[in-house]
């Protein structure tokens, strides 16, 4: 599809009534969801649970893949993980933002307000998004996590922060995209 039939489509869809009314309830229902799930997930004890299950794992893949000895530990008070390691002199806390949570919220958020799909398909998208979360996730804050380590502070703020919002962007349309793709088979 070339750029000019697309803006010719767009202004069609537009001046649809139909297709403008069906663009405000997707964008209603996707803020409605996004709230509903971002309270829920930030406020509730479940954000304890995901704070510790991001910094266990990516404890042990720091263990695993990179070979440094660290120690896991978690403070249900302020609701972070920590991984301790001998070589640096801070610990590497793994809080809130870093959870995925917000990467969920979007994406669990965009497919349940997709209304033209069937609950169930959209519901089945929302499960399969999940393992691909805690993937790149974990992916994100181990290799964080190793760059720290490896001594250049710097360096890994930039990949932190680079990282984030890649995945923040590209994971979550990515997803979606695919997922919108499979189900219009």
């Amino acid at each position: 599809m070339n750029s000019k039939s697309f803006l010719k489509r767009f202004r069609k869809d537009i001046k649809d009534k139909r297709e403008y009314q069906k663009a405000l309830l997707f964008l209603f229902l996707f803020i409605f969801c996004f709230s509903i799930f971002y309270l829920i997930l930030s406020i509730s004890q479940i954000s304890n649970y995901i704070s510790y299950f991001y910094g266990l794992l990516s404890s042990i893949c720091l263990t695993v893949f990179f070979g440094i000895n660290n120690q896991f530990v978690f403070d249900a008070v302020s609701k972070t993980s920590s991984i301790v390691v001998s070589t640096i002199s801070e610990p590497i806390t793994i809080g809130f933002l870093c959870s995925g949570v917000l990467e969920f919220c979007l994406l669990a958020s965009a497919m349940i307000a997709s209304v033209g799909i069937s609950i169930k398909k959209r519901l089945m998208g929302v499960l399969i998004s999940i393992p691909v979360i805690v993937i790149f996730n974990v992916f994100r804050i181990t290799v964080t996590s190793y760059i720290i380590v490896a001594g250049n502070l710097s360096f890994a703020n930039l990949v932190h922060g680079f990282l984030f919002r890649i995945f923040l962007i590209a994971m979550v349309i990515g997803t979606y995209f695919v997922w919108f793709k499979e189900v219009y088979k």
